[in-house]
């Protein structure tokens, strides 16, 4: 009686197995992952969070999976699986039927924190002040590398006095600090600005300003644009575009900091400094001088701010699709974005894992040795493909039983010994970690499949990489 039962739970460990198809694009993943820096903040940090990450690339794994081509072996020899047919005949799917597949994790839609989305409040802003109202001319650079600024002054972008705010209350939680010796005033708290208020001075901007201070004038200005064009790309590092008039959008968005000039060699040390980051953009952008936002004064006079974002996705021109938003009848507005990435770029290897091999832009198509696949929104990282089959082979290993009882059949498939770890892009810009597990090892030559083919380019593989695990790894790290 009992071989019966373990018969039973065999076939249907094999029959829920899932086995992807060539390509099975992930339209229906929920991508709530920022898409570029918040408005109103002077740097951002942490924008990618990988614990998380982790967390769903193992859920992923957390079911019991067996690859197709030991399932057809285990059909051959045992009676029990025909009966398991029969049994399904009356369904839409039977056990050797390729199932559906399920990309990363479907959690309910959240508003995503994108370009023009709001923030919350933020400490006090960094030091400098802006230059003369003068006509545009080059500021002195600082030191290469060196063009962060330094905390400690506070803004000098006050509204004029008779700048008020409009049907708001202040009800920031932090108002009734009983530290505030004083009574808090419009735009701060405990002395410091809040940016987010109405009329609040925004953080100090550091490139020339713009006269007359006019949209198109912003646009044209020759200064911002000779700035980008005569920029040195730092070393080890490729441009990818030149001067353009938008700055990168996508799921592979990290960071962002406020530079006092224009400093790819800056930015470049930014990105070496954060884990998964593979490119970065440098742009110069118009931003209002004080919040407009329920301010009297809607008019707000203009400021030039050298910005720079992080991105663990390719940085290309077709990335670059935000051209500018309004925020209270303020026309903010990109020019001068210099893209980069890098170059001969090998992720690390994860724990457990040997080095990487390259497949370049293409997916390893092997069904029948395939445990599963998932995609998983947000930069390139490698290490969730690793938590995922970790995740898988601790759960198989589990079912020991079930594992001795299926050897018996010449079933060993359920142990995932190679993953590939791949970046999707959609439409052209960063989508997230591609997964496939494998229960045989592949070369980067058996990597044969174009997926912007079957999809008329919709969807493509940025960069594409395998990797060998112990299949008697744990997944008990990076939480």
């Amino acid at each position: 009686m009992r071989s019966y039962h373990l018969l039973v739970a065999t076939a249907a460990l094999v029959a829920a197995s899932p086995a992807p198809q060539s390509f099975d694009a992930p339209e229906n993943v929920v991508n709530d992952v920022p898409q570029g820096p918040k408005m109103g903040v002077v740097s951002e940090v942490g924008a990618y969070n990988q614990k998380k990450a982790l967390s769903v690339a193992a859920d992923a794994g957390s079911k019991p999976a067996a690859a197709q081509a030991a399932k057809r072996d285990i059909e051959a020899r045992s009676p029990t699986f025909g009966w398991w047919n029969w049994f399904n005949s009356g369904t839409a799917q039977t056990y050797n039927k390729p199932q559906p597949q399920q990309y990363g994790n479907n959690p309910t839609p959240s508003p995503n924190p994108v370009y023009g989305g709001g923030a919350q409040p933020t400490p006090p802003p960094p030091a400098g002040g802006n230059p003369p109202p003068s006509g545009p001319s080059p500021t002195q650079p600082p030191t290469p590398g060196n063009a962060l600024p330094t905390p400690g002054e506070s803004s000098t972008n006050l509204a004029p006095s008779s700048c008020t705010p409009v049907d708001w209350v202040n009800t920031w939680s932090f108002t009734a600090d009983p530290a505030c010796a004083t009574q808090i005033e419009v735009g701060t708290y405990c002395g410091f600005i809040n940016p987010l208020d109405p009329c609040a001075a925004q953080p100090n901007a550091y490139g020339p300003p713009t006269v007359p201070d006019t949209v198109d004038a912003f646009k044209n200005n020759p200064v911002y644009h000779k700035m980008a064009t005569s920029a040195q790309t730092p070393s080890g590092w490729d441009k990818a575009f030149t001067d353009l008039s938008a700055s990168v959008s996508g799921s592979g968005y990290l960071g962002y900091f406020e530079l006092t000039s224009y400093d790819p060699l800056t930015c470049a040390k930014k990105c070496d400094e954060t884990d998964t980051c593979t490119g970065f953009n440098v742009f110069v952008e118009r931003d209002p001088k004080w919040n407009p936002e329920q301010c009297s004064c809607k008019e707000a006079d203009s400021v030039a701010r050298f910005k720079c974002t992080l991105w663990g996705q390719d940085v290309t021109k077709e990335s670059a699709t935000n051209d500018g938003q309004y925020q209270a009848g303020f026309e903010v507005v990109i020019v001068a974005s210099n893209g980069y990435n890098k170059q001969n770029y090998v992720p690390p290897p994860p724990p457990s894992c040997s080095k990487p091999q390259s497949c370049g832009h293409h997916l390893i198509n092997q069904q029948p040795y395939c445990i599963g696949q998932t995609t998983i929104p947000g930069p390139f990282d490698p290490s969730l493909c690793a938590a995922y089959a970790q995740k898988q082979n601790q759960v198989n290993r589990q079912k020991g039983w079930l594992a001795q009882w299926m050897s018996i059949f010449g079933f060993s498939k359920s142990g995932c010994v190679q993953f590939q770890a791949a970046y999707l892009e959609k439409n052209g810009v960063g989508f997230g970690t591609h997964c496939r597990l494998y229960t045989k090892k592949f070369t980067p030559a058996q990597a044969n499949l174009d997926i912007s083919i079957n999809t008329q380019n919709k969807w493509g593989c940025q960069k594409s990489f395998i990797f060998d695990l112990d299949v008697n790894a744990n997944f008990n790290w990076g939480r």
